[in-house]
């Protein structure tokens, strides 16, 4: 029992060279080598909100989260944009993950723990990058930061643990079953709507609000909104419930990425 519980965290300690060498590898092979370089991680998230912005606050005239003017808007809006982001790429990478790297599965004795974790941690290392382009926005369109956004950390490790687990279970899954990656693409389309990303959760009927209470991005989203917009620490049931669905997530999803590992080299 005892195994269970620390097996996950083994994982990230005694291989954390071999992670910070393939988060390296992989940042410097998507961006690092091209023209616009590290650049990319700034302008693909700005064009989405740019797109966003336009769609929403100019052409459909919406002001959301009581924003009064487009800049507020923005603001709102890339903040629920920025955790989300991070979270689908690293679970979408996470599930072919083994795919790609077959080779190292068959041929060598290699930690296949350690693939899914890279691919979180890099799509994390780009959103820090987003973020520190973020937080001066703030104070040219909102309120400036306030004391509740050194909170932030503790957010972000409950958005780690939550998307790692969901990584390496998905991870497994689809070695398996080959369908998971078309499903998975439909699931997180219908996840980003779900979420009160575009909108605040007070829009959402009463009937069904229980879906909310359900979602993990949810608490995630709405945490970023109040320590970094609200100034404000984010409701202590909230947090609590995040905590407890992240490590949920993080043990539950090491221990049947685990248990199906021995038989990946039968089935790649």
């Amino acid at each position: 029992m005892i195994h269970f519980f620390v097996s996950p965290f083994q994982v990230l300690i005694l291989h954390q060279s071999a992670i910070e060498a393939f988060v390296r590898r992989d940042i410097r092979a998507r961006y690092v080598t091209s023209v616009m370089g590290l650049s990319w991680a700034i302008i693909q998230p700005f064009t989405l909100l740019l797109l966003y912005t336009f769609v929403f606050s100019y052409v459909l005239k919406i002001r959301l989260g009581g924003s009064a003017t487009a800049g507020s808007f923005a603001t709102y809006l890339f903040c629920g944009m920025l955790p989300w982001m991070a979270f689908a790429e690293g679970v979408t990478r996470s599930s072919s993950v083994i795919l790609d790297h077959s080779h190292l599965i068959k041929k060598v004795v290699f930690p296949s723990d350690i693939l899914p974790a890279y691919v979180v941690l890099s799509a994390l290392a780009i959103e820090l990058v987003g973020l520190a382009i973020f937080l001066p926005a703030i104070g040219l369109f909102g309120s400036g930061l306030a004391w509740p956004a050194l909170l932030l950390p503790v957010i972000i490790l409950c958005q780690f643990l939550f998307t790692l687990g969901l990584g390496w279970l998905l991870a497994s899954l689809t070695v398996f079953l080959r369908d998971v990656g078309q499903l998975l693409g439909l699931a997180m389309t219908l996840w980003l709507f779900l979420t009160p990303i575009f909108y605040p959760d007070e829009m959402v009927p009463a009937q069904f609000r229980w879906l909310l209470e359900l979602n993990p991005l949810y608490y995630i989203v709405e945490s970023y909104r109040d320590l970094l917009l609200e100034h404000r620490l984010p409701d202590l049931r909230r947090l609590l419930v995040l905590a407890g669905l992240s490590a949920a997530s993080f043990l539950f999803g090491h221990w049947f990425f685990r248990r199906s590992r021995r038989a990946f080299v039968d089935v790649l």
